[in-house]
């Protein structure tokens, strides 16, 4: 059994009282046997070399745990994508080194089966290891939130999110020509009322969402690298989306969208704009707060939105994501708002920004 870590240096992200980890382990299994994964540990050490913290997920009781994290069954030949479990840690927790330890046992028939079942935590047949030593990510960007008004943060990159769960090994992503998660540390924002509503009336008409036609801005200072305007927005039609034929040499995931390179190995990326609705070229410069075209329904999207990502370059099959951290932003919790200067985008906030827009 064969270990990988995607990206093979994961990032830290740093969300006030926590580290986050989102990085994927591929697990190959090279052998000639069917193995289910049992078992998967994980021990953090400090600079020191000494230990820290160790958890563990398996596949004990009712309902095993180890079922939320992958497909635990491993054929021969077979590459399974695996999210790391161990996402959250304290933010005083000094991390130098992760090593994992996975553990299977070997599944080649029924009888082998209802053996495994009975089988304790540490009764295993094979053991794989992989050591992680994560960076923490120090942003170069000032960013602003790309949208105006009271946002809702409808998925983000935490643990179940589509953004995160994007399996490199899968037959799909290699037919798609997806070799890293530029998606990685995403957000999608969507305008709401103060109820929360992102439409009104009827949502199978786009122009009842909030959002649609909202103009979006730069996030920060940069040159337009990629650009699209051609892009015919989507519709509904019997509760269903509509696309339309993509325009020669567009990219039908995309849309309509813009890239910005900030100069400093940072590319914000914002795809299903509206149709006609885009403001700057390629080799145009951007101001932050300059608004750049309006939200649409273009592309792979299933509601209008705003999509945004900040990237390792602007190659979106080939770059990682990095971790965005939000200047000004006004958190709205009920009857109370915050500031947080320093503002990590997470499934389900209710957000404002406080920013300056040209």
């Amino acid at each position: 059994m064969k270990l990988q870590s995607y990206p093979s240096t994961p990032l830290i992200e740093l969300d006030h009282c926590r580290q986050l980890l989102n990085f994927d382990i591929a697990a190959v299994n090279n052998s000639r046997d069917t193995f289910r994964l049992a078992e998967i540990e994980m021990t953090v050490y400090d600079t020191e070399n000494r230990f820290v913290l160790r958890k563990t997920i398996n596949s004990n009781g009712l309902s095993p745990a180890i079922n939320l994290v992958a497909e635990t069954s491993l054929a021969p030949g077979q590459t399974s994508d695996i999210f790391n479990p161990f996402y959250s840690l304290a933010s005083d927790l000094p991390i130098a080194r992760m090593e994992f330890q996975f553990h299977y046992l070997r599944e080649n028939s029924a009888a082998d089966s209802e053996r495994n079942h009975r089988r304790l935590p540490m009764d295993f047949d094979v053991s794989a290891s992989l050591t992680v030593v994560p960076s923490k990510y120090q942003a170069k960007t000032s960013l602003i939130l790309a949208l105006q008004g009271r946002l809702f943060v409808w998925e983000g990159h935490d643990f179940f999110a589509h953004h995160r769960r994007v399996p490199l090994n899968a037959p799909q992503a290699a037919k798609l020509g997806i070799h890293a998660n530029a998606n990685r540390y995403a957000a999608d924002l969507a305008i709401v009322d103060e109820n929360g509503n992102m439409y009104r009336g009827d949502p199978w008409n786009k122009k009842n969402w909030l959002t649609y036609g909202a103009p979006i801005y730069a996030p920060g200072d940069g040159i337009v690298v990629g650009s699209e305007n051609r892009f015919p927005d989507n519709e509904f039609a019997d509760k269903k989306i509509h696309y339309p034929e993509p325009p020669k040499g567009a990219d039908e995931d995309l849309g309509n969208y813009v890239l910005i390179d900030h100069g400093n190995g940072e590319v914000s990326f914002l795809p299903h704009m509206m149709h006609g609705s885009v403001l700057v070229k390629n080799g145009d410069h951007v101001r932050q707060g300059q608004p750049i075209g309006r939200v649409g329904f273009s592309g792979d999207a299933i509601f209008p939105h705003v999509h945004y990502a900040l990237l390792s370059c602007a190659d979106i099959h080939q770059c990682e994501g990095l971790p965005a951290y939000f200047h000004q932003v006004k958190r709205i919790l009920g009857s109370r708002t915050a500031l947080d200067d320093n503002a990590v985008l997470e499934t389900g906030n209710v957000i404002e920004s406080a920013a300056d827009y040209q």
